[in-house]
């Protein structure tokens, strides 16, 4: 749950393009790989650990934002399904990822925590944005 509107929660979303470095500080680089920018390649540091990442973003705004892991770690996609309700936005997030590295279980834990400290990170991003 977002404590703001979901229009505030699209100004984030948005936000990600052009302040993802402070958003999101384990993302250590981004190179667009298409013109229209929807797919990058990117470069994590987790755990100490550079990791390569190609992924997909597909916004649907005011509903949806889809990303879709093409390379990397994790395999898969995530759909964020986004609702107004009373006090904020409340998000409902689908995944479907698959790991050639890790056994399910690893798995299950990596995906909560990377989606855990990604909703930490907006929603600190959140709390700074007017």
């Amino acid at each position: 749950m977002f404590p703001v509107s979901r229009e505030k929660v699209w100004q984030l979303i948005q936000a990600h393009q052009t302040d993802v470095y402070n958003i999101h500080p384990m993302i250590k680089s981004v190179k667009p790989l298409n013109k229209e920018g929807d797919t990058v390649e990117q470069e994590w540091d987790t755990n100490g650990q550079r990791v390569k990442v190609v992924a997909k973003f597909t916004p649907n705004p005011p509903d949806t934002l889809t990303i879709e892991f093409l390379e990397g770690p994790m395999i898969g996609k995530t759909v964020n399904r986004y609702t107004e309700v009373a006090g904020g936005t409340k998000v409902v997030t689908e995944c479907d990822m698959r790991s050639k590295v890790l056994d399910d279980n690893q798995l299950e834990m990596t995906v909560r925590q990377f989606l855990n400290n990604g909703f930490d990170d907006d929603l600190r991003h959140l709390s700074k944005m007017k």
